[in-house]
């Protein structure tokens, strides 16, 4: 299939590229090729693991932090970050020791070693990224900025591009699946409607909702603060109206509660002034949203409820469907139900180690293939215990802090970063992982101090003369 094609193709260039840029020491590019990574998510390859894009892009930026470190330059951002991965590499090693100590009664015909390496790469390469802004000059998240903004755009784009595919009756890129397999399309139930899900290139509907969701903020605030794509306040409008409605249709209950949870945590961090601002293009979208439901309602299959509004449809399928999953028998739930009835007060401290739940829940495999867990904050309480939790709320009072003192000192990237960085944070609760917003907060961190930095050279200056 053509598809599987282009999938090797794109895997293969973003291979070729991140060991160009390695190769010339091109820290920035190599910064922005993870942005596309983030948006081509459809181009991976499995080898032991599964490896996205961004896997490998992270890879190089881990090389670079080890051959080049002499040319890393000193900031702030080091002292807030080195404590914390310190901590969760101590976590991390003693996690590893308890996991091949001891050993579960479930899925023995799984690699606990495969288990341990790949989840072990994906913590230490994640929170490596935190220390990779040293590597670049002071002020280079101004300048990545407009790639991000582009790469977003990019998915946004390919997302609008597949509904109107949908409406047309075209024939769309399908989901590919690692063993060769695709899906068609992608289907749920919304009020009592089956309808289609969009997904884009980035290879699941939910994929490219929380993909989305944090840029659609970034604009949102940006926004209010003066701030538009291209010098151009309609295009900037035009394309948070693209990527509200692109994020709908992902039908992505997980998505749609991020959304509705950061919205109102943004407006607390927002300057008074900027209120009015902020307000009228929020009463625009849902304008448009509204306006354009009797749209939406025309790509359903099936209607099995005529009674039942958009609204209601909307919150049945986020924190209705959130309630009635946990009042059920969802995976978490099940996860949950096992670890808290498990007498093991260890287990409690400090999990089971990475990923190692898998043999000691029952339940976690379909045959030899194994079911990810979707929230974040369920996965770092099995892996890690309440240490782990403690670990979360360590990062979550980094990222408010960095927030407010962004906000208080108007660095404009900072503020736009933090922000990508706490939606991303709200979204791993219900899907990722603890590390999930790292690559913003690293954005969010060295936007702040540079900013910072620049203004005390500009003081000093201004003294001198």
């Amino acid at each position: 299939m053509i598809w599987f094609l282009l999938q090797k193709i794109g895997f293969y260039t973003f291979v070729g590229l991140t060991l160009y840029f390695v190769s010339k020491r091109q820290s920035l590019n190599l910064l922005k090729l993870y942005f596309w990574g983030m948006t081509f998510t459809f181009c991976y390859q499995y080898a032991i693991t599964i490896w996205f894009p961004t896997k490998v892009i992270v890879l190089g930026m881990m090389w670079c932090l080890m051959m080049y470190g002499s040319e890393k330059r000193d900031s702030e951002v080091t002292s807030i970050v080195r404590p914390l991965m310190s901590f969760f590499v101590i976590i991390l090693m003693l996690g590893d020791v308890l996991a091949l100590a001891i050993s579960g009664e479930y899925a023995q015909h799984i690699s606990k070693f495969s288990r341990l390496f790949n989840t072990n790469y994906t913590y230490i390469t994640s929170f490596a990224l935190l220390f990779y802004g040293c590597m670049m000059p002071s002020g280079f998240v101004r300048k990545a900025y407009p790639s991000y903004c582009l790469a977003m755009e990019v998915a946004i784009g390919f997302g609008l591009l597949h509904y109107l595919c949908l409406k047309a009756g075209i024939e769309f890129m399908p989901i590919l699946r690692q063993n060769g397999s695709v899906n068609l399309e992608a289907l749920t139930e919304v009020g009592g409607e089956v309808v289609y899900r969009i997904y884009g290139v980035s290879g699941e509907p939910k994929n490219l909702g929380f993909l989305v969701c944090p840029y659609v903020l970034v604009l949102i605030v940006m926004f209010g603060q003066g701030h538009f794509r291209f010098d151009n306040k309609k295009y900037h409008l035009l394309v948070i109206l693209i990527g509200i409605f692109v994020l709908i249709n992902t039908y992505s209950s997980a998505v749609i509660m991020n959304f509705a949870i950061a919205v109102p945590l943004i407006f607390l961090f927002l300057p008074t002034g900027g209120l009015v601002r902020m307000i009228a293009p929020y009463v625009i979208c849902a304008l448009i949203v509204f306006g354009g439901y009797s749209m939406l309602s025309s790509d359903t299959i099936q209607n099995n409820n005529e009674h039942q509004n958009f609204i209601e449809a909307l919150y049945d399928r986020s924190f209705g469907r959130a309630q009635n999953e946990m009042d059920g028998d969802r995976q978490e739930r099940v996860i949950l139900d096992y670890y808290f009835a498990d007498p093991d007060i260890l287990s409690k401290l400090i999990g089971y180690g990475p990923s190692q739940y898998t043999f000691h829940i029952p339940g976690q495999t379909i045959g030899s293939a194994l079911i990810p867990v979707q929230s974040g904050l369920v996965l770092t309480l099995v892996d890690f215990g309440f240490i782990g939790i403690g670990i979360y709320c360590w990062i979550f009072l980094i990222l408010y802090q960095i927030l407010k003192d962004s906000y208080k000192f108007d660095s404009i990237y900072g503020i736009a970063f933090s922000i990508a960085a706490l939606s991303s944070f709200i979204g791993s609760l219900m899907f990722g992982s603890l590390v999930s917003c790292f690559v913003y907060l690293m954005l969010a961190l060295y936007a702040f101090y540079d900013s910072v930095d620049d203004n005390e050279e500009i003081e000093e200056q201004e003294l001198i003369y």
